[in-house]
C-alpha cells in the first residue's frame, strides 16, 4: 500500500498520529524502533476505540499476540499491511 492509495484522509492521520507517537516516545522507545512501533500500535487501536480481542479478530489472531505486538512490535510483513489496511494509513508509519 503506497501513500497514494490511502487517500488525503489517510495521509493526514498518517502525519498526525506520527506526530503524536514521537511526542510520547520516551528516550528508550526513541532509540529502540520496536519499542517505537508497538507504541504505534497500541495508539491506533486505542484511537479506534478497539480493545486487543477486537483487534485481533479482524487480523485473525489471539488478544494474547496483539499485547505481544504492542510490547514488542511486529516484524511479520503481512500483518503489518493488514494492520495499515485496518487503520486507513500508510505503511510508513509501522517502519522500523
Amino acid at each position: 500500500m503506497m501513500k497514494n492509495d490511502i487517500g488525503v484522509l489517510g495521509q493526514v492521520l498518517t502525519q498526525q498520529v506520527l506526530a503524536q507517537i514521537e511526542q510520547d516516545l520516551t528516550e528508550v522507545e526513541a532509540n529502540n524502533p520496536y519499542k517505537r512501533q508497538a507504541k504505534i500500535i497500541r495508539f491506533l487501536r486505542e484511537m479506534k476505540r478497539l480493545d486487543q480481542k477486537q483487534l485481533g479478530q479482524l487480523l485473525g489472531v489471539d488478544h494474547s499476540t496483539i499485547s505481544r505486538y504492542e510490547r514488542l512490535g511486529c516484524n511479520d510483513f503481512k500483518v503489518i499491511c493488514r494492520l495499515a489496511r485496518i487503520f486507513g494509513i500508510s505503511l510508513d508509519v509501522f517502519s522500523v
